[in-house]
């Protein structure tokens, strides 16, 4: 009995844990005048903080990866930077499979700010006298 109740307990626990959400959305890639759409992804991490993989865009043998990591801040000297939230984003982009460029980003949001923002991020692929630019633009939220 005692074991079924210790059991119980540990697992309403485990429900009752915060867990965080990331979603990216608006994904758009801009080459020249052509805007091509990506793929909006919500991803929960397994807790409040921790860190993910995902495909943002794919077409042909270009693709856009992203990696983020959610974490806190633990200040002993100020209480807005103790209740900080940090989301770095790490942008990778693949050229028939193979990293070609990336490019990596930090927000931080303090306090009671809107836990959102937009990225925008360019990249240059050269290819012996052709150059290709890729303007990648989304909307990432942690709620």
């Amino acid at each position: 009995m005692r074991t079924i109740l210790l059991s119980l307990f540990l697992l309403a626990g485990n429900l009752l844990q915060s867990q965080t959400i990331v979603k990216i959305s608006n994904v758009t890639i801009t080459e020249k005048e052509n805007v091509t759409n990506g793929t909006d992804v919500t991803t929960a991490l397994h807790g409040a903080e921790g860190s993910e993989r995902v495909m943002l865009f794919t077409d042909g043998p270009t693709a856009i990866r992203t990696w983020f990591k959610v974490s806190t801040h633990k200040s002993p000297r100020s209480s807005i930077k103790d209740s900080a939230v940090n989301l770095i984003m790490e942008l990778d982009l693949l050229e028939n499979g193979k990293k070609k460029d990336n490019r990596r980003v930090e927000k931080i949001f303090y306090m009671d700010q809107a836990r959102s923002t937009t990225f925008s991020e360019e990249f240059v692929i050269k290819s012996g006298i052709n150059v290709r630019v890729l303007k990648v633009k989304f909307d990432a939220a942690i709620e």
